[in-house]
């Protein structure tokens, strides 16, 4: 039997907040955050990643027109996802060839639409293919394998701190695998693994869209336990450590 004086106290609890995705999803997205830290440096590493945001002091380039302004963007993306000594370049697009391809030498090459030029949008495309590229450098398979392969490149350009621009991009078109509610989540959880609040991005991210992190972050404050174990990985033996380019291009 219950004594009606711990049946009051209970009743007095908050309830407890509504899980924002279900359990395999979520789950799933810390899975696919250990993956990155134990193949990027470790959580150490990680916490001099800055959550980008569309501001001058991420992208003081604004001036910039055509293709020099592009290339300027793409600089300064790849600076913030600490892949400046990457190989690779960008360049406008000439016909419906893939967005990635290695030139002749085997070093990628980033394309882009010269019609119709969305800064956030194309910072989004911009850090999922950077991502694509340090996934490419990793031994060990994406969690869920081939088939979420994809979905987790659209997680490792959050974990690289462009969380807002994929998940503003989401909100507007078709271009990701994950909904926006699931890209909301992701960047809830950069927030809180990156010890940030989690509306430091609410000034720049689509109305709805504050609603959707917020709630993430709640839920996603449950499972301390679970960021206490993020925050003790390390790097593993053969992994890629803090972002180093590859040996060989890609």
């Amino acid at each position: 039997m219950i004594a009606p004086e711990a049946l009051r106290d209970f009743m007095r609890l908050p309830p407890r907040p509504k899980s924002f995705l279900d359990a395999s999803r979520r789950d799933w997205q810390f899975e696919v955050y250990a993956w990155l830290l134990r193949n990027t440096g470790g959580y150490a590493k990680f916490r001099d990643t800055a959550l980008v945001l569309p501001t001058e002091e991420f992208f003081p380039d604004r001036g910039m027109k055509g293709h020099a302004g592009v290339a300027a963007l793409f600089r300064r993306i790849r600076e913030h996802a600490g892949m400046a000594d990457w190989p690779c370049t960008v360049e406008p697009a000439t016909e419906a060839e893939p967005v990635t391809r290695p030139d002749s030498a085997g070093i990628p090459v980033f394309r882009y639409q010269r019609e119709g030029l969305e800064p956030i949008a194309l910072v989004a495309q911009f850090a999922r293919e950077l991502a694509r590229y340090l996934v490419a450098t990793f031994d060990e398979p994406a969690p869920g394998a081939a088939a979420l392969r994809e979905p987790a490149i659209e997680i490792a350009s959050g974990f690289l701190g462009f969380g807002l621009f994929a998940a503003n991009t989401a909100a507007r078109t078709r271009d990701f695998q994950l909904s926006e509610g699931e890209l909301a989540n992701a960047l809830a959880l950069f927030c809180l693994l990156r010890e940030l609040p989690p509306d430091a991005a609410d000034e720049y991210l689509n109305p709805h869209l504050r609603k959707h992190v917020r709630l993430a972050a709640r839920d996603l404050a449950q499972h301390e336990m679970r960021f206490h174990k993020l925050r003790t990985l390390a790097a593993m033996p053969a992994g890629i450590s803090e972002r180093t380019p590859p040996v060989r291009a890609l």
